[in-house]
């Protein structure tokens, strides 16, 4: 039995025409599945709290599909109640789709993205763990708010553009001539000119407290691209147990402009006003409050946060 968790309005009608030729093709295979349609914002997280919950009849777990972007992926990640409870699939319907291009997932073939599951999902060799980072919004207070990630986290710009995002006329308009990745470049020198940087302290495990003062941005990398294939980190793997992170900072906005396109290409490291570095644990703080977003939602405007990666914690359906 496969388990089909369908954004119904993913990608403006994207995911349910993906689930239409999904499903033909499972009745003529004669497969055995459920479908649930996610029909409004924190739904799919319903859906993953009653999916994931283990009973003592339950002799294996499930194998879950799930037809939508990487909001309904963060979504349901963020129901999840047991993680040995399942597998979990992807067939692609989002305008970024960074969490299927850091697995090498087909993104434009729905046809071939369930073939490529039936025929994997019985093959263990296909299966593959993967880690994904946890967000503690002021974190040890009674303000704190967690929240789990699969593709990225952080604060100052890209979190910045993420809130706007959310309710861009720009990306409506994008989304509705098909060029809808477009909507986070678009948004980014929008807000170049009009985000304010600031001082913050950031511990990575268990070394010296350092300061990054004029911070642009920190962006906790679990895959190397966010934003609808931006290479933010471009070393970042999600099967080694840690996070990256990018952080842009002690440059003013208008040179951290003149140097976006480096981004885009991922040759930033060779600038300066980039630091990198891999870690399991990062605390950051800062006097003013930033906003914060895990996977391009937006997780509030706070003071300090706590990033931690969870290792092989989610098995995936190659």
């Amino acid at each position: 039995m496969y388990y089909f968790v369908v954004n119904k309005y993913g990608g403006r009608g994207k995911s349910v025409g993906r689930w239409n030729i999904v499903e033909k093709e499972l009745k003529r295979r004669n497969v055995a599945y459920k479908v649930i349609f996610s029909e409004y914002r924190g739904h799919a997280k319903e859906i993953a709290s009653e999916l994931t919950k283990t009973s003592s009849d339950e002799k294996e777990g499930k194998d879950i599909v799930i037809i939508g972007g990487d909001g309904t992926i963060n979504e349901f990640l963020n129901g999840v109640e047991d993680f040995e409870s399942f597998r979990l699939a992807l067939i692609p319907a989002g305008s970024g789709n960074d969490f299927s291009r850091g697995l090498k997932l087909p993104r434009h073939n729905p046809r071939k993205s369930i073939r490529n599951i039936l025929s994997h999902s019985a093959d263990s060799g296909k299966e593959k763990k993967i880690d994904i980072g946890l967000v503690k919004t002021n974190p040890d207070t009674a303000e704190e708010k967690q929240y789990r990630f699969c593709i990225s986290a952080g604060l100052g710009l890209d979190a910045i553009i993420c809130q706007k995002n959310e309710t861009s006329k720009i990306k409506t308009l994008l989304n509705r001539l098909h060029i809808g990745k477009l909507s986070y470049i678009a948004i980014t020198l929008q807000t170049f000119f009009t985000m304010k940087s600031s001082l913050v302290k950031v511990k990575f495990d268990d070394e010296a407290e350092q300061t990054f003062d004029r911070l642009i941005f920190m962006s906790a990398m679990n895959f190397k691209a966010e934003g609808g294939g931006v290479p933010m980190n471009p070393k970042a793997r999600a099967d080694d147990g840690k996070l990256s992170a990018c952080i842009a900072f002690g440059i003013s906005n208008f040179m951290a402009f003149l140097k976006f396109p480096f981004v885009i290409m991922g040759l930033h490291s060779l600038l300066k006003g980039f630091y990198f570095k891999d870690f399991s644990v990062m605390n950051a703080s800062s006097e003013e409050r930033f906003v914060v977003h895990t996977d391009g939602e937006y997780g509030g405007t706070v003071n300090s946060i706590r990033i931690e990666c969870e290792k092989a914690k989610l098995r995936i359906i190659l």
